[in-house]
Parts: C-alpha cells; structure tokens; sequence
C-alpha cells in the first residue's frame, strides 16, 4: 500500500505522543501513541471503529535518512496529528507531523515533526516487531 493510502487508515483524533525513539543504527523512528485507531469506513471517516485500536501503539518509519523538529527545542508530548506525505523523485516520502508541546507552566507550542523515510508501518506492543502494512 502507498503511503499516502496507508495514511488515511489511521486516525489519531484526541490521542497523545507519548515518545519519539530515534534508532540510528536502524535508521528507524518510533513514535509511541497512547491509542491508534484504524479507519475502515467506506466513507473515508474514523467512524468510532474500535476493533483494531492499537493501546500504546507505534508508528514506525524505517530507512530513515533525516527528521526534523521544528521549532527545536519544546519536547513533543501531547496532540498528535499527521499531516500527510509526499514521494520524492529518489523512491523516499516526506512525512509531516503535527505534535504539541505542553510545558511544565501548561503553555502548548506546537511542533512539526518532518521525516525522509522509505517505509511506514504500525506496531502493536503486544506482538513487537510485526508490522502491521494495511
């Protein structure tokens, strides 16, 4: 599946980063979610479909070749929201994220997340390393 459909089956709607791992050896980036949930609707919509969410699920970019936080600095921790992809001419896509940052006064900044990546999948804790494509 390309990753812009892939893209549209995941929802995010009130969920929450709770961590960004970046594995350089694996030139992998994890971003852990408190609940990802799945869009199966014919409409395009979340609908409320729960049979597939995923409690503290990853969304996993691999071949990474960069990844950008902008502004640097406030630690992503609250909202998250994907933005959307693009290909690029070398067979990589560019992924943006929207991520909020809430500090230890309550005041929330948001950050972008950009990341240049051959691959996207999602995780379930509870089986680590299956890849969940579809």
């Amino acid at each position: 599946m390309l990753a812009g459909e892939f893209l549209k089956t995941i929802y995010l709607g009130d969920r929450a980063c709770k961590s960004v791992t970046i594995d350089g050896w694996g030139s992998r980036i994890l971003i852990q979610v408190d609940e990802i949930s799945r869009v199966r609707s014919a409409s395009g919509r979340w609908e409320y479909y729960n049979d597939e969410n995923i409690v503290d699920g990853l969304i996993v970019f691999s071949d990474v070749r960069s990844i950008l936080f902008d502004p640097v600095g406030p630690i992503p921790n609250d909202y998250i929201e994907i933005l959307g992809s693009e290909i690029l001419p070398d067979n990589y896509c560019r992924f943006k994220l929207s991520v909020g940052s809430v500090d230890e006064h309550s005041k929330s900044k948001d950050v972008s997340i950009i990341i240049e990546a051959k691959r996207i999948h999602l995780e379930d804790p509870t089986a680590p390393g299956v890849a969940i494509e579809n």
